[in-house]
């Protein structure tokens, strides 16, 4: 890039926070976020989704709630089963 930035590697998902009540330990955390170069931004915040979904444990959502994850972007998604093109034949467990 022509741009000096400090950013963070590119990568699929970084668990930051558990889910907590305390609005300055989050305001502190979102304010530590550093900008990454993903290489596959659209499918980026879909694997973060999968990964907030099955590890439950890290994130920690009580065993009685409902879960809701909602992913607003203007980017532009790929292909239904672009993967396979590309030879990316098995699916996540």
């Amino acid at each position: 890039s022509d741009y000096n930035l400090d950013c963070m590697p590119p990568h699929g998902y970084i668990h930051v926070l558990s889910l907590t009540d305390n609005i300055a330990e989050f305001r502190n955390a979102v304010n530590k976020q550093k900008i990454s170069g993903n290489i596959d931004t659209p499918e980026g915040g879909f694997d973060a989704m999968l990964q907030a979904a099955v590890c439950q444990s890290h994130v920690g959502w009580r065993k009685e709630a409902k879960r809701l994850l909602l992913v607003m972007t203007d980017q532009t998604s790929h292909l239904a089963l672009d993967s396979k093109l590309a030879g990316i034949v098995i699916p996540h467990d």
